[in-house]
């Protein structure tokens, strides 16, 4: 699939001029990716109130478009995000720093993972497999910690947390995953303890809970699913269930959490509900580009809780639905 990455980005470009004179998805995504790059700061990273998670985002927008370190045009910006990545591990491997907390870390295992082997350049790969390796370290050590029942297999915000939730679970998840991906070693029973966690937040009738069962999260619903598709053995009917939600809340352009969901149920559906996901990705991907700002960047939309997060996560988050379906990330 990294071979393919190039290609998939030239279509980009040609698709983008094609469509210049209307607003499209892809013209949306090159717009967007161009102000992500308009924000990068001098020492490589993104800046705002979380950098680490920032910077990570950005880099998995550009990874999921085709856009990789290697490239000629724009690969040298995103090669100096990875680096920047690389330089933000304190001396056991956490990359929660700058205030990213776990979300910041599992964000970053998970772009270093999806850029391993994408980069044309054998040192800066050793560097990624090297900072990761240390970083799942820590995610292996800190799922170890002794929880009460109901929040073992899970994270929260520190590393040495005795709590859990779904929100910071999922980004770990992924990034195990996604290591895995790449060759390294993520033991089962951490795995399968997250896994298990996730289904302890779902309730029979398909209601997916933050911290608990029983809790209606629409936000949480494409992260289940998502986890659901990655257990082994036979279908599980609480897909069908939370699908079924999902398909009786459909997405509106307001809200909190907007951007959160979108790209969680873009992930979630695509990834596991195909027939599901093409009824509901064009009314989706209009409605993005719709409301994308002249700048390229996403504004918070009406009753939104997620500003301070800052326009480059919106933007992120947007980019990671719009090329969901290019499956260039090893985590998809």
């Amino acid at each position: 699939m990294n071979a393919l990455r190039p290609l998939v980005a030239a279509l980009f470009v040609l698709a983008c001029h094609a469509g210049e004179a209307a607003r499209s998805p892809a013209r949306a995504i090159s717009s967007g990716l161009a102000w992500l790059r308009s924000q990068q700061q001098p020492d490589g990273g993104m800046g705002g109130r979380y950098p680490t998670a920032s910077t990570a985002l950005t880099v998995l927008a550009h990874l999921a478009a085709g856009v990789t370190p290697g490239l000629p045009e724009h690969g040298p910006a995103v090669r100096r995000m990875l680096v920047r990545l690389c330089a933000l591990g304190d001396e056991r491997g956490y990359l929660g720093g700058e205030g990213s907390r776990m979300y910041g870390h599992g964000l970053a295992c998970l772009a270093l993972a999806n850029a391993l082997g994408a980069t044309r350049d054998d040192d800066l790969d050793e560097r990624l497999r090297v900072t990761l390796s240390r970083a799942i370290a820590v995610t292996i050590t800190a799922a170890r910690v002794v929880k009460p029942a109901n929040q073992q297999g899970g994270w929260h915000y520190a590393p040495d947390g005795t709590g859990s939730d779904l929100s910071v679970t999922g980004w770990q998840l992924a990034s195990l995953y996604a290591a895995r991906r790449t060759g390294l070693t993520v033991p089962d029973d951490v795995f399968s303890g997250a896994l298990a966690y996730v289904r302890g937040r779902i309730d029979a009738d398909g209601k997916v809970g933050y911290a608990n069962r029983g809790e209606d999260r629409n936000t949480m619903r494409g992260l289940a699913l998502f986890a659901l598709d990655l257990e082994a053995g036979p279908r599980d009917p609480l897909r069908d269930r939370i699908v079924a939600r999902m398909r009786a809340e459909p997405t509106t352009w307001s809200g909190p959490w907007f951007f959160y969901r979108i790209y969680y149920d873009a992930t979630g559906l695509s990834r596991c509900e195909p027939a599901t996901w093409a009824a509901v990705r064009d009314p989706l991907f209009a409605m993005l580009v719709a409301n994308q700002g002249k700048d390229g960047s996403w504004p918070a939309p009406p009753g939104d809780n997620e500003r301070e997060h800052g326009a480059v996560y919106a933007t992120s988050m947007a980019l990671l639905a719009l090329t969901v379906d290019l499956r260039l990330l090893p985590s998809n």
